[in-house]
């Protein structure tokens, strides 16, 4: 059974607060008691306790400094537990507050069992249920945490009617704590709530099972949660300040499953290079100007000379990137990702998000026009590079680190084998 608010505020205070959170393509700063999570589009600050920081106000202004250079909007959350330093330091720097909001924790054995079916896959779904369930989400009221930054790592639990998903709620496991925390539901109805302390209770593959779960709520919310199990433990208000200048409207990298944009790039890239996945092994159509080399000398996906030879790609795709461009990594029936190559790979950005070869799998770089990219063939062991652009910047150093070209223009050289060498 659950304890009383304050020793569930301590579990929070102590398990979840001011922890980096484990979201593709972000980037993550502690500065003393501070935490900064940069998502390219906008940030978010947490901390523990700050009751030793003297210059509170200094603190908050070498925040803004930082988020500024990177123009990012910002938001930081106090609790009402913090005392009134923070929130009178984020005012006189310029934050807005926002409404105040209830923060609740329920021990899960103390959840009420609910009758309700919900579904919980997500994977496989068509891509005309994904948008619904995607639409659901962003329209609902009051949320701790977006779908757009769970991503994959979340668990969306949903009530359908006939075919038609009509509500849901979606939630993560805070990785390293005995805490899942429920980003949003889309409806007042407990059974949403219940469904979602059942599943965190639940140990799924490598997930751990949770003890609590936490949200936050206002108005009748508050209320809704009560019935399900939920104690307030705090209250929490949304600090909100952002900089001069227009911020990027899409982050530096983020994960791809089925959705439309991933279907959209499979289909031009399958129609464009001749290839599907039953020919996968039979290579592409590769197109003029390409340079092919054999990967034989690579032994395996830990090999130095691999890693030599992704940062020669991954410097060449900076390079002849331009901001706002998207660069695919995609392989047959696993999630993808995309990134701008711009804002990847570098001091302070996220960590360079793709690669262009595998030995045991097929693998596609390529650019959102399809005009360069890269194929590795992992049965032929070759490495296909297409687009003059980027042919330019890598073929000198791949050739000598791989040795003589295998193909050019899609055609033999002459000089080598296809498939490795002959018995």
């Amino acid at each position: 059974m659950t304890d009383d608010a304050s020793a569930l505020w301590a579990k929070y205070d102590t398990q979840v607060r001011a922890r980096e959170p484990e979201v593709f393509g972000v980037v993550t700063e502690r500065d003393g008691p501070l935490v900064r999570v940069h998502y390219g589009t906008h940030g978010v600050v947490d901390h523990r306790d700050l009751s030793t920081v003297d210059d509170l106000t200094g603190l908050v202004r070498r925040t803004q400094e930082i988020f500024a250079e990177r123009v990012e909007p910002v938001t930081w959350k106090v609790y009402d537990r913090d005392g009134p330093r923070l929130t009178q330091a984020l005012l006189d720097t310029g934050f807005t507050a926002g409404p105040v909001r209830s923060l609740l924790v329920a021990d899960v054995a103390d959840v009420p069992e609910t009758d309700a079916k919900l579904r919980t896959h997500w994977a496989g779904l068509r891509s005309s249920d994904q948008d619904s369930l995607l639409q659901l989400a962003q329209a609902a009221p009051e949320q701790r945490r977006p779908v757009s930054e769970l991503e994959h790592g979340m668990d969306i639990l949903s009530v359908w009617h006939y075919a038609r998903p009509v509500d849901l709620v979606w939630l993560e496991k805070v990785h390293g704590t005995d805490f899942s925390s429920i980003g949003g539901i889309t409806a007042p109805r407990p059974e949403l709530l219940q469904a979602a302390a059942a599943w965190a209770a639940r140990e799924i593959w490598s997930r751990p099972k949770s003890r609590y779960v936490v949200a936050e709520a206002s108005g009748e919310l508050v209320a809704v949660h009560r019935s399900a199990g939920f104690h307030q433990v705090a209250e929490v208000t949304t600090y909100r300040w952002a900089p001069p200048g227009e911020p990027a409207r899409e982050r530096p990298a983020r994960l791809l499953f089925s959705e439309p944009e991933h279907d959209d790039i499979w289909r031009r890239f399958e129609k464009r290079f001749e290839v599907t996945y039953q020919t996968a092994y039979d290579g592409i159509a590769e197109p003029p100007g390409s340079v092919t080399w054999h990967m034989e000398a690579v032994e395996h996906w830990r090999d130095p000379l691999l890693r030599r030879v992704e940062a020669v790609i991954a410097r060449g795709l900076k390079a002849r990137g331009r901001r706002g461009d998207r660069l695919y990594r995609l392989k047959w029936s696993i999630n993808g990702t995309v990134c701008d190559p711009t804002r990847v790979g570098g001091p302070g950005q996220p960590p360079w998000p793709s690669y262009s070869y595998l030995t045991d799998e097929n693998v596609i770089q390529v650019t959102d026009d399809l005009s360069m990219g890269t194929y590795g063939n992992f049965v032929e062991a070759s490495l296909c590079v297409f687009g003059a652009d980027l042919v330019a910047e890598v073929e000198e150093e791949l050739t000598e680190l791989l040795g003589r070209v295998l193909r050019r223009d899609g055609r033999p050289v002459g000089n080598v084998w296809t498939f490795g060498p002959v018995p």
